[in-house]
């Protein structure tokens, strides 16, 4: 799978003629497709906590200090998309860790190291579920639609098309695993 095919299915949601190759082609829906493609993709990842762009990572603080409000700042990673809720222990389950985001870092009173999970950019469209494809290339279509065709109704149907694959993606990645735990509960388990 590549960024072509995937810009492919959604020309075929438009009734317009395929890419051969997203780099060389300078028609202009090539070049719409070329500019918007990366961020259409960055969008619709950073919407959900998507299984496949899960990343778990612990922090360490940084050298240097917040100027105020905070003790301790950490440096988030560069593919970071969007960070999940901060836990002491790292699940999602688990006792929250004041903070907030600020520009590249996560600024927080705890010390750390930080056990933080997050969704992050992946370009590894091999590893991108069929339902989460279908979903981003109707996305594109609906976003590239009224410019492509010049067509409300093309819009309308992808809109549609996108409702019904972003639902039924997020239904299927949603059953992958096993019920949320009490995670900072090591007492329980102890008992």
């Amino acid at each position: 799978m590549t960024p072509t095919d995937i810009c492919n299915q959604a020309l075929d949601i438009l009734k317009e003629a395929e890419i051969t190759n997203l780099e060389n082609d300078n028609r202009p829906i090539v070049r719409w497709m070329r500019r918007n493609f990366d961020t259409s993709r960055d969008s619709l990842l950073s919407r959900y906590d998507w299984n496949f762009a899960l990343q778990r990572v612990v922090l360490a603080a940084s050298a240097e200090q917040p100027a105020f409000g905070w003790s301790h700042a950490f440096t988030i990673p560069h593919d970071c998309l969007r960070v999940l809720p901060v836990t002491v222990c790292g699940h999602s389950e688990g006792t929250p860790v004041r903070h907030e985001v600020e520009g590249a870092c996560i600024l927080t009173d705890a010390s750390g190291p930080l056990k933080v999970r997050y969704v992050r950019r992946t370009e590894d469209y091999d590893r991108y579920p069929a339902s989460f494809i279908e979903a981003l290339a109707a996305y594109i279509a609906m976003k590239c639609g009224h410019w492509v065709t010049g067509k409300v109704s093309y819009v309308q149907v992808a809109q549609g098309l996108y409702r019904e694959a972003i639902d039924v993606a997020w239904r299927i990645d949603a059953i992958e695993g096993t019920s949320p735990r009490a995670a900072d509960d090591n007492w329980v388990a102890m008992r």
